[in-house]
């Protein structure tokens, strides 16, 4: 029927019907005709199960679940007729607006230094510049990338599945505000704040290979990740646009995702979901690092680096969240209430992960806390503006808890996802979403406990959408590099040091020091250590001590 409230019509999607019928035809057995014989149509239903039997594997399978369960939830919600809105003009501009999202864009780009800092301290200290390299290189890759097509696919008109390139080298996005995307700001402010979450997003993945993928490899895998999987999850969630017919009416369009109804505020599928999936699969096809032991977690190489990159991605996501109200105005209420969400779902989790550290541990670890803090950042992103401050508490504590839990796992799984980027993002992700569909409770959308059931199958719905696409596109991708440049770092380069065998650089020279200390006997180190002494009476001054 029609939604008077929104001015659109709610209809049952003919793609998933017509999808739906090609697995049930496909999979189902169909009688053979009543006039021939019993014994055949024995004969004849044997047959048919052994060969579906052997048809169906494990990505055939998890499609056809998928396709069940959108039919289950019974419609689609489709885009529809709506009021025109006036014609963009700069003097609809809103300053506050405007200074808040260019602000919020600068919090955001501050994230994937934040990101360097954070999985540089957890390495060993001699592939600390490596793997701060995997983050900071896609500040320059992901940018020409958005530039040249990667903004057109995720947001410009096109189909519900694809967008297209009409905005190509950011054509006709300049100073003239969007109808859809902020009518109070400049489109391309809309298409800077957008870029900073494209450059973050796949730098995620670089955690679960860290310290033994090829930094080559590593460039052409987020470059093609960012085409085939980063722009299409944006273009199914976050694209709208505005069709002016010739009759005087206009229509809504959507991506499919968005019709369909899934809430995703500030990227708990577009971006975390996706990115700790498609790490873990990226673990299982570059392979372990050398020696690794899941019984032993290696000893992270700079905690200070950790604590001070989960600082800066801490007051970064403020920005991440707060400025995704963009598109609903910029500067008001709803970015102040997912600014308050994000501290206080991260404070939770800080203080969650602490907690239970010292009760399984004895120890209150820097490291974890510093980890937990970040899962309670990524569990409340899908629904900081969808949700009252109080509840941002269970996100948090639910968040911290299921994730550290998750951890316990990494003995059964025995794939060596470096720096948990699975059970941070991947689980953290996947909690929040789920969660939102249970407490959502604003302008964007209701969840079951606010009087809208349905919402709880369309995030799970949704969920395994974005596995299902980011998991099979990763392995693809991964695949056929690896048939042709390779993935993994030979041994020898490993153990001598990824910064210096393959940047030529180091970030201390405290292993040259140990080294040569090491090479060094005891007759050569004493007069060494002797012409270091000081001569004459020795005078006891505490502020002198560190020279001698």
């Amino acid at each position: 029927g029609i939604n008077a409230e929104y001015g659109r019509q709610k209809i049952v999607s003919n793609k998933i019907v017509q999808t739906t019928s090609f697995f049930f035809e496909r999979y189902t057995l169909r009688i053979p005709s009543s006039r021939k014989s019993s014994l055949h149509k024995k004969q004849w239903y044997q047959r048919r199960v052994r060969g579906v039997q052997k048809e169906r594997s494990a990505s055939e399978r998890m499609v056809v679940s998928v396709v069940v369960l959108l039919s289950l939830i019974g419609y689609v919600r489709g885009g529809g007729v709506v009021p025109c809105p006036k014609s963009p003009s700069v003097d609809d501009i809103d300053p506050g607006d405007t200074a808040w999202l260019v602000f919020a864009s600068a919090l955001v780009l501050l994230m994937t230094p934040g990101l360097a800092f954070f999985y540089g301290g957890l390495v060993k200290s001699k592939n600390i510049l490596n793997t701060l390299m995997l983050s900071f290189s896609a500040m320059g890759l992901i940018v020409l990338h958005w530039v040249l097509f990667g903004y057109s696919f995720a947001f410009a008109p096109g189909s519900s599945i694809f967008g297209s390139f009409k905005w190509g080298g950011l054509y006709k996005v300049g100073v003239l505000p969007s109808v859809d995307y902020g009518p109070t700001i400049p489109h391309i402010a809309h298409m800077n704040f957008e870029l900073m979450f494209a450059i973050i997003t796949p730098a995620l993945i670089s955690g679960g290979i860290v310290e033994r993928v090829k930094f080559k490899s590593y460039i052409i895998f987020i470059f093609l990740w960012s085409t085939f999987v980063y722009d299409t999850m944006v273009h199914w969630m976050w694209s709208t646009w505005t069709e002016y017919r010739s009759d005087g009416t206009c229509y809504q369009h959507n991506g499919w995702l968005r019709d369909f109804g899934a809430l995703d505020y500030a990227g708990g599928m577009v971006i975390h979901v996706s990115s700790g999936f498609s790490a873990l699969v990226a673990a299982a096809m570059v392979g372990k690092r050398v020696g690794y032991d899941p019984k032993n977690a290696p000893i992270p190489g700079n905690v200070p680096f950790v604590l001070l990159g989960s600082a800066l991605l801490w007051f970064g996501w403020l920005g991440f969240n707060g400025g995704s109200a963009g598109k609903s105005g910029g500067a008001n209420g709803i970015a102040a209430i997912a600014l308050a969400n994000t501290s206080i779902s991260g404070a939770v989790a800080f203080l969650t992960w602490l907690l239970v550290d010292v009760a399984i541990r004895k120890q209150p670890s820097a490291v974890g806390a510093a980890t937990g803090a970040i899962i309670g950042l990524v569990c409340v992103t899908p629904a900081s503006g969808f949700i009252d401050p109080a509840y941002a508490i269970i996100f948090g504590f639910v968040g911290a808890g299921l994730s550290y839990l998750s951890m316990r796992l990494k003995k059964v799984i025995k794939l060596d996802d470096s720096l948990d980027v699975f059970y941070c993002h991947g689980v953290g992700g996947m909690v929040g979403s789920f969660m939102t569909g249970l407490f959502a409770n604003g302008d964007g959308g209701v969840g079951a406990f606010f009087g809208n059931p349905k919402q709880i199958g369309i995030q799970v719905a949704a969920i395994l959408i974005t596995i299902a696409l980011s998991t099979i596109l990763t392995a693809l991708i991964l695949l056929v590099l690896k048939k042709t440049i390779g993935l993994t770092l030979d041994s020898h380069i490993i153990e001598q040091g990824i910064d210096q065998q393959v940047h030529g650089e180091k970030h201390s020279m405290e292993d040259d020091i140990k080294e040569a200390l090491s090479q060094l006997t005891v007759q050569e180190a004493l007069p060494e250590l002797t012409n270091a002494l000081p001569t004459g009476p020795i005078h006891y001054r505490p502020w002198e001590f560190d020279n001698y």
